[in-house]
């Protein structure tokens, strides 16, 4: 009987442990996870936008020939000319005799002119004397006037074929060294006829195409790092072309080199540069903050009941570990560092620091 009765104990206690176990259960407070916080700050930003860019040099030109001749001598590609110094040279005899005989041309005028002119005076007095006729007077002063007209003529012949005797030598427009040559020594050529290239490979500036989007921000004589490979150089912003590519929707920005730059790098070469933009105020949080995945980006702002409130955002600009981002923010708003990665929204968090 005994017995029985502790049996009959032992069940009904086995059976009210059974009936317990899941609100007990359900009275426990949610597990909450660590993480660590900061706060949403409101800044002004100054961020670099990575772009790629060209090396160009600032002086590039082809050099062509001025008048129709055969070319005597032209320079070779990799030679240096200095600004002023020949390129090629033609043959002029033609020219020069051509320039041999107008000055003759315009001597025999000139004795002309002087001759007529004497004549002229005199039947003027003799027709005041009524010795000689008034139609011979018109014609001596009509061989006068002529002949000044032709040596007029002469003179200006002279000037034009002196300014083609100065096109026998085509020169350098500035210092720079020749890059390649389209004729050579004794063939013919036509006026305006490419002979060579020519570049500064002194003066250097790089060009790169930055989104469109950012032409208002572009700061004309800013600082900007430029790189290729182990390089590194203090670029300066010269120009932004305030003119957008329809198909790629870029501009233009072209950013000067420092003087010792051409010891290292040349025209044609690709690289990498950081264009600063003018500095605006926006809400940043660290990079750390920042959630993506494929439904989206967002951040987990922590409320004042330490729970995990997910908030969709956009980002815009960064500067080294601060991004600066658009959503439903304001300056002071908590938001997780570390640990977001592994929230929920809703979830119940416990703050282990705040940064």
């Amino acid at each position: 009987m005994k017995a029985l009765g502790t049996r009959l104990v032992a069940r009904t206690l086995l059976v009210s442990a059974l009936w317990l176990a899941p609100s007990f259960a359900l009275a426990q407070p949610d597990k909450a996870v660590l993480v660590t916080v900061t706060e949403v700050v409101a800044e002004d930003m100054s961020p670099l936008i990575p772009t790629a860019g060209t090396v160009f040099s600032r002086n590039a030109t082809q050099i062509t020939s001025g008048l129709a001749a055969r070319i005597e001598w032209i320079a070779e590609p990799g030679d240096f000319i200095p600004a002023g110094g020949t390129v090629a040279r033609f043959d002029c005899d033609m020219l020069e005799l051509r320039r041999d005989e107008l000055l003759a041309t315009a001597e025999r005028e000139q004795v002309n002119v002087y001759t007529f002119s004497k004549e002229a005076d005199r039947l003027a007095r003799a027709r005041e004397a009524l010795v000689a006729s008034e139609s011979q007077l018109l014609l001596m002063q009509g061989e006068r006037d002529r002949a000044a007209s032709e040596l007029k003529i002469a003179q200006v012949r002279i000037r034009q074929t002196e300014n083609d005797l100065e096109r026998c030598v085509a020169r350098a427009p500035f210092d720079g060294v020749v890059t390649s040559i389209q004729r050579t020594a004794g063939e013919d050529v036509e006026r305006s006829t490419v002979l060579a290239a020519m570049t500064d490979t002194q003066n250097l500036e790089v060009r790169a195409s930055v989104p469109i989007r950012y032409l208002p921000r572009i700061r004309t004589g800013a600082v900007a790092p430029v790189q290729m490979n182990d390089l590194r150089f203090e670029g300066r912003i010269r120009k932004a072309v305030p003119a957008g590519d329809a198909a790629s929707q870029t501009f233009e920005v072209r950013i000067d080199l420092p003087a010792s730059a051409p010891e290292f790098i040349a025209a044609g070469q690709l690289v990498s540069v950081s264009l600063p933009l003018a500095a605006s105020n926006v809400l940043t949080v660290p990079r750390d903050s920042i959630v993506l995945r494929e439904d989206g980006t967002f951040v987990m702002r922590i409320t004042e009941e330490n729970r995990a409130e997910r908030v969709t955002i956009r980002v815009a600009d960064a500067t080294g570990q601060r991004v600066a981002i658009r959503g439903e923010l304001k300056p002071g708003d908590r938001v997780a560092v570390r640990g977001a990665e592994a929230l929920d929204d809703g979830e119940s968090v416990s703050v282990r620091t705040e940064t």
